[in-house]
């Protein structure tokens, strides 16, 4: 028993020294922040003195300025009183200013949505963008079909007088755009038909000249005529029928020195009734079509010798020295 009454003896004082050095410590710890805080606020006070000091001296040297330029001292009370007033409006302003931004915003909003709309319907209203408009023109002289609305664009060929133009756009620079995606100038076509002489220009002579010195390349064998089988109507049961094409003619391409080129994009020189330009993906060079209802009254048989950039998809250009009215054939494949 006295074993056990010293032991809770014991444990109780130690109880009582940890609580003892608990409760110094919080003491402690308490007198520090005391302290601090002290040490904080007094220091606030220190450079709340120092300012107002600044400011009496401020004030003070203002005052001796005032008296030193012969101010009198009465006049500092009204302006005392007016700075409250002129406080008082610049306030306002300011807060008239903060009140505006949402204002401004909104109207620079608008502002910025209408200079949006000008200059898309700027970039619109290109004078060189081609307007969609359909009708039908002629060439009233010979005139250069160009890939661009403007002389500064490259000639694709020469159209001849009379030649049947199919337009499907115009600018407002005094182009017309042809199916083909070239241009040709308004006012040198005619809405009427064009009356064509007979008599060669230049340029078609020489074309005649070399075309009946150029060696004509092999083609099938025209059948004979009977009276079941005129020119111009082969037997077409071994060919492929391919379908309607667009035909159109083109002649000798003028140079950039005045001359005329009647050489292919193959080598050969161009014939008549026998050269043909096409899209070369879908009619390799060196195909030979059978057009039944020959455009220019021949046989009907053409060889695929050149190309051009406005001969796309189911369209031949076929080579002639003179003018002929555009049209749509059927065309069928040699094999």
């Amino acid at each position: 028993m006295r074993f056990i009454n010293s032991t809770l003896k014991d444990d109780l004082s130690r109880d009582r020294m940890r609580t003892a050095a608990g409760i110094a410590a919080v003491t402690a710890l308490c007198l520090l922040v005391s302290i601090g805080v002290y040490t904080v606020f007094e220091s606030w006070v220190r450079a709340d003195r120092a300012r107002r000091k600044a400011q009496a001296e401020v004030l003070q040297e203002a005052a001796q300025s005032a008296e030193a330029a012969g101010v009198s001292e009465e006049t500092f009370p009204e302006q005392e009183e007016t700075m409250p007033a002129q406080e008082t409006e610049e306030q306002e302003e300011t807060a008239a200013a903060e009140a505006v931004p949402d204002q401004t915003e909104a109207e620079q909003t608008q502002t910025e949505a209408i200079l949006s709309a000008e200059t898309q319907a700027t970039e619109t209203t290109d004078p060189n963008v081609p307007v969609e408009f359909y009708t039908t023109v002629y060439a009233g002289s010979d005139i250069n079909l160009r890939s661009g609305p403007g002389t500064g664009y490259d000639v694709v060929r020469l159209i001849h007088v009379g030649e049947q133009i199919d337009v499907t756009g115009r600018t407002a620079t005094g182009w017309y755009r042809t199916y083909s995606g070239n241009f040709v100038l308004t006012e040198l076509t005619s809405e009427e038909p064009v009356a064509t002489t007979t008599s060669p220009t230049a340029a078609t002579t020489a074309a005649t000249q070399a075309t009946t010195a150029a060696t004509t390349q092999s083609r099938p064998t025209t059948p004979p005529i009977n009276e079941g089988n005129t020119a111009g109507t082969a037997d077409t049961s071994g060919m492929t029928y391919y379908g309607v094409c667009h035909i159109t003619f083109y002649g000798p391409q003028i140079r950039s020195d005045g001359t005329y080129s009647i050489t292919t994009a193959t080598g050969t020189t161009c014939s008549e009734g026998r050269t043909v330009a096409a899209d070369w993906s879908i009619f390799p060079s060196g195909t030979v079509l059978y057009l039944p209802n020959d455009p220019l009254g021949g046989d009907g048989y053409y060889t695929v010798e050149d190309h051009g950039p406005g001969v796309n998809g189911a369209h031949l250009d076929i080579f002639a020295n003179g003018s002929h009215t555009v049209t749509d054939c059927d065309v069928y494949i040699v094999n």
